[in-house]
């Protein structure tokens, strides 16, 4: 290259570095007005005349810097967040990890906002119809969202986590790269709205639902689901706070009126998935308004409860009279665990009715309840001699149901060799399992 080649070329280079520096000034006049020829050839310290030299118009100019910032990789983000003063790697045995994540995200959004060519793009997004421009700027939006993933990405491998169904890695850089740009801008605006850790605080919610453990194979909407229950809780408080009596309301409810609804509810089930049922649907064919169904119900993890317990009450009824003791406690174990593992929404729901989150269905309206016979059946194994006589019947029947809820849900199934309800039942001193069950359940 000739001097002269290599004077123009740097004139060339510096204009343009010129458009990146009068966004390092972020007020909102410089923002609106920022690409003018005059004040682009003031910050390069040229002539307006040596500007049109090289472009003949802003437009043409604009279509060049945009193109300059691919060139310079300006948005190495990788590089940017390992050189900040504060070490944002998740550590080894970390105990308190929304915090940690919390921390490495005000690193992310800090460099975010520091960036230099972050203004332009923002700004660039007023040409996105401009078909001279579109192809440019879609690949420079392209390597913004990578560059800004990657240090994400490296923390998800380390953290030994994985994208969940039916989110993509294109998918999530865009909504990585939304999220943050989004707030960045509304920072630079507006810097004492709010702290920089509100990236890091949105971010967690869809880290914990977008991400998944390796073993952990359910889509998205498999575990969104419980928030089908949401619009019921929020009605069963309104119902209590509006409750003048409760055995006023309670008298309304015909004693059988449980059994009648929850066994509509299974039929409806034949054609529409748990997570699709609306408390519509369940009144318009059980004839009882949605405000008295929630009163029997309490939630829709209430629904799923009363449908495990009618399901597997009347598989009880079945089960061959002869069977005592142990063998018709493993009886019951096999048909909880088959309806739990046939219905795997339903047991999730239930999940979140035991720890409390939900609403509570009218047990005195449920003359169906399965558990009774359970406890009956384990005492009566106690009585036989089959269990160990120091432990409390109550309280081993009530630990053996909760360990089947858990270990026939989806949880269990990154370990099906173990057998947690087997091993339960013989720490109590019960014989082994026989080879063939009596009446076949699997």
């Amino acid at each position: 290259m000739t001097k002269a080649s290599e004077r123009h070329s740097a004139t060339r280079t510096k204009i343009l570095d010129a458009g990146i520096a009068i966004w390092a000034d972020h007020t909102p006049s410089v923002l609106v007005n920022g690409f003018t020829v005059a004040r682009i050839a003031t910050v390069a310290n040229v002539t307006r005349s040596t500007f049109y030299a090289y472009w003949p118009s802003a437009e043409e100019y604009v279509a060049d810097l945009v193109a300059h910032l691919i060139d310079l990789d300006t948005m190495n983000y990788p590089s940017i967040v390992a050189n900040l003063p504060i070490d944002i790697r998740p550590k080894s045995g970390v105990t308190d990890l929304p915090k940690a994540v919390v921390e490495s995200s005000r690193a992310h959004f800090e460099a975010a906002v520091n960036d230099e060519s972050f203004g332009l793009r923002l700004a660039f997004l007023s040409k996105a119809d401009d078909p001279a421009i579109a192809a440019t700027l879609k690949e420079l939006y392209r390597n913004a969202e990578a560059a800004q993933y990657a240090p994400f990405l490296i923390s998800l491998e380390r953290w030994g986590r994985k994208l969940r169904e039916p989110i993509d890695e294109s998918m999530m850089q865009i909504i990585f790269s939304s999220l943050l740009e989004g707030l960045a801008s509304r920072y630079r605006l507006d810097p004492d709205s709010f702290s920089p850790d509100l990236y890091g605080l949105a971010l967690l919610p869809l880290l914990v639902t977008l991400t998944r453990r390796p073993e952990d194979d359910r889509g998205l909407y498999e575990i969104v689901d419980s928030l089908n229950s949401w619009p019921a809780v929020g009605l069963a408080g309104k119902l209590r706070d509006s409750e003048i009596a409760t055995d006023q309301s309670s008298a309304a409810i015909a004693g059988t009126s449980m059994r009648e609804v929850t066994i509509a509810i299974r039929r409806l089930l034949a054609r529409i998935g748990f997570g699709e049922l609306s408390m519509t649907e369940i009144a318009g064919v059980t004839g009882y308004s949605e405000s008295t169904l929630q009163q029997m119900f309490g939630s829709r993890p209430g629904i799923a409860m009363c449908l495990l317990f009618v399901n597997c009450f009347e598989r009880y009824q079945s089960v061959a009279p002869e069977l005592t003791g142990i063998a018709l406690v493993r009886e019951f174990i096999d048909i909880n665990t088959d309806e739990i593992q046939r219905n795997p929404a339903i047991a999730q729901n239930m999940m979140l009715l035991l720890s409390g989150h939900t609403a509570q269905p009218r047990y005195e309206l449920i003359d169906f309840d399965a558990r009774p016979l359970f406890d009956a059946a384990v005492r009566q194994a106690f009585e036989r001699g089959e269990l160990r006589s120091d432990l409390d019947p109550k309280q081993f029947s009530f630990l053996l149901q909760r360990t089947v809820l858990i270990e026939a849900g989806p949880i269990a199934n990154a370990t099906p060799e173990i057998d947690a309800v087997e091993l339960l039942l013989q720490a109590a001193g019960a014989p082994p399992r026989a080879v063939t069950s009596n009446s076949g359940t699997v």
